[in-house]
């Protein structure tokens, strides 16, 4: 077991130096490109070096340090304020979830969420539901149950005040769709 725990500390600092090597020397990037590109079919070479670019394009805070030092301290209330959701709704259907195991749960949502299902329907449940049961022998229905209602409380907000910000700028889930259908359809292939 220890030696698997460096193994993953060896591995999550290399990924993180990997990261701040991208982020800080965006040239790099083509060079990598040109690599690529000389073995592997065009159309997987353009499809990786546009995921890797959208990656570095993301890492471009680490170029500055004041902007990143604002992200993280905004990160923090609000990854605090869903952990206590997980918690409180956990604590609901009274499953003995410790307020530092929420942190686990939440990082199972985050797979569950990844699962492409509409509204994150699925996913989301079946994640919550194997924490609860298999690190804090909940029981099935309750786990389900507080699935359900965790996923509630964490979608229903966000959604009737995606739909209020919508009707204060004139647009309707109609208008959206079409916006997104001309998106996709100027993008290259």
């Amino acid at each position: 077991m220890k030696h698997s725990r460096r193994w993953a500390l060896v591995a999550s600092v290399a990924a993180l130096v990997v990261m701040f090597v991208l982020a800080g020397r965006p040239a790099m990037l083509t060079s990598l490109e040109r690599a690529l590109g000389s073995w592997l079919p065009s159309s997987i070479a353009s499809r990786l070096m546009r995921l890797v670019h959208a990656f570095a394009e993301g890492l471009a805070i680490v170029r500055q340090p004041v902007r990143l030092a604002v992200a993280l301290l905004l990160s923090v209330p609000l990854w605090l304020s869903i952990a206590l959701g997980i918690w409180a709704v956990s604590r609901a259907f009274h499953i003995d979830l410790p307020f530092m195991g929420s942190f686990l749960i939440m990082a199972l949502l985050v797979v569950g969420v990844a699962v492409p299902t509409p509204g994150a329907v699925g996913g989301f449940h079946y994640f919550y539901r194997l924490g609860a049961v298999a690190f804090y022998g909940a029981p099935n229905d309750r786990a389900v149950g507080a699935a359900i209602v965790l996923h509630a409380v964490s979608f229903l907000p966000v959604a009737l005040a995606g739909l209020i910000f919508l009707a204060q700028d004139g647009l309707s889930l109609a208008s959206v769709g079409r916006l997104a259908r001309a998106r996709r359809a100027e993008e290259p292939t």
